[in-house]
């Protein structure tokens, strides 16, 4: 069983880290064509236009931090596999994800129509830090709420 974890969590990760290299590897075009497409989807959904440039802004910014906040989790799921989590597992997470945040940036300037930009590397290493954030809190609740109920069995 404890290998099929492993399994699992390697998959995701590796997908995960491929997905972004997609999203990367799209032209200036394909990238602003995805995000119209999805700002299209949305004002379908709450029928209210959001076409305009701020809107446009916070989407695709908002595409980055998200990126890696399950960049964050899936690389957590998979240390934890391995590793008992602690302050220095979460160190080493979190300069993966600024590394893979910094190469992601790097392969856009070798990208037509695109750019590498310090500010994405600060949205997307946000990004993974709340995902940590969120997972040492949801980690540490679950184990609470199994110690409260194994004290409650022994009773």
């Amino acid at each position: 069983m404890n290998n099929k974890k492993k399994i699992i969590a390697w998959l995701l990760f590796i997908f995960w880290l491929l997905l972004i290299f997609f999203f990367s590897q799209q032209n200036g075009v394909g990238s602003s064509s995805l995000s119209n497409g999805f700002l299209a989807e949305i004002e379908k959904l709450i029928h209210i236009p959001l076409n305009n440039d701020v809107v446009r802004f916070i989407i695709r910014k908002l595409a980055h931090f998200m990126e890696y906040f399950i960049l964050g989790i899936l690389t957590c799921n998979l240390v934890k596999e391995y590793f008992a989590l602690n302050k220095k597992q979460y160190i080493l997470i979190m300069l993966f994800c600024i590394f893979y945040a910094f190469s992601d940036e790097f392969h856009q300037l070798f990208i037509s129509g695109r750019s590498g930009q310090i500010k994405d590397v600060l949205i997307d290493s946000s990004g993974s830090l709340v995902g940590l954030i969120c997972y040492y809190f949801i980690k540490n609740k679950k184990r609470k709420i199994e110690m409260i109920f194994k004290s409650k069995e022994n009773t």
